[in-house]
């Protein structure tokens, strides 16, 4: 496996992935993480667009050439109460082709990006998951991050 920048050649792939955790999560909150009609359409052209710009970190993990994983982080605006010490970095598309792959893919991708954070002098990163995804929780928990917020969600339409 070999992990490198991702380019818009491999959003068709990311996109393929990220579906995948859609539907996931979709039956975990079915309101939050209800996806769109159309999520393929609008996604695709919006990761090429993250994929392009290099204020991103975007990598992929490339297995017989393969993507197997992917990782974006961006910069986040901290809110104006809090400091950090610097900027702060959201993880939020996070995906592995499959439950067993966090701990080998996940975890270079992961190494990877916070690396290159670092080096670009972010004083923070913050990594969304559902909770429900008892894998990447799992993962999660055994790397030197710490559970730091929870959400609470609820319908209010009949």
């Amino acid at each position: 496996m070999r992990i490198k920048r991702a380019t818009p050649m491999d959003a068709p792939r990311c996109v393929e992935l990220v579906e995948a955790r859609r539907l996931e999560y979709q039956a975990y909150e079915p309101v939050f993480w209800k996806k769109a009609p159309g999520s393929v359409a609008s996604t695709l052209p919006w990761f090429e667009q993250l994929f392009s710009d290099s204020r991103n970190v975007s990598l992929v993990a490339v297995e017989d050439e393969v993507v197997v994983g992917f990782v974006i982080a961006r910069e986040f605006p901290t809110p104006p109460v809090y400091d950090p010490g610097g900027a702060t970095a959201l993880i939020d598309d996070f995906c592995v082709a499959s439950k067993s792959r966090w701990l080998d893919v996940g975890a270079a991708l992961l190494r990877e990006a916070k690396s290159e954070l670092k080096n670009r002098a972010y004083a923070q990163v913050v990594v969304v998951g559902a909770r429900q995804d008892a894998a990447k929780m799992a993962f999660l928990s055994q790397t030197d991050l710490s559970l730091a917020s929870t959400w609470w969600t609820g319908a209010l339409q009949p």
